[in-house]
């Protein structure tokens, strides 16, 4: 008995933690970040990003921001659920970021893109963390912008980690190539 009593509150405990994590994402999910580079302004981008459970894919839209900032930039660092993600126009850049959840982007994601008016004149890139290399989340993240008629210049998959050096360096090369 004392071991099933053991095996429910480990249970127990392992539900309560995935609910706050759950709701950590969530509020995440809806702040929205301004960032202005100390000299001239060379053009507005919008990065927009689901931070997930971990905060991984937000991780990386801040390596982004610092580079495309470095590059001359402004950048707005939106949640998927903030109020700001939907306002496209007057950006030059915009930038999806996803976690792979079962293969896919995620359900916020998802409908983020179907939810989304075209804006001409704007580059757009996605990228997603985590999934294996045989995982489409790229292309369905990539596909939902095409179908607007919003061309895709670069989607790229990133492994699981965001927080070591190396990991920060791939993020910068992503802008650059981007840019």
């Amino acid at each position: 008995m004392d071991i099933l009593m053991i095996l429910g509150v480990f249970i127990g405990l392992l539900i309560f933690i995935m609910i706050i994590s759950w709701l950590i994402g969530v509020i995440r999910s809806k702040s929205s970040h301004f960032i202005k580079p100390s000299g001239d302004i060379r053009g507005k981008a919008l990065i927009v990003y689901d931070p997930g459970l971990t905060g991984g894919t937000r991780t990386a839209a801040i390596y982004m921001a610092e580079e495309l900032k470095s590059n001359g930039y402004e950048v707005t660092l939106a949640g998927v659920r903030s109020a700001v993600a939907l306002n496209t126009s007057g950006y030059d850049l915009l930038i999806v970021g996803s976690p792979t959840y079962g293969a896919k982007p995620t359900g916020p994601v998802e409908t983020y893109l179907n939810n989304l008016k075209p804006t001409e004149n704007i580059i757009t890139a996605v990228y997603t963390l985590a999934g294996s290399e045989d995982q489409d989340s790229n292309t369905i993240m990539a596909q939902a912008l095409e179908d607007k008629n919003m061309k895709v210049k670069l989607s790229t998959k990133f492994g699981h980690t965001v927080w070591g050096a190396g990991d920060k360096n791939k993020y910068s090369q992503f802008i650059v190539r981007l840019l």
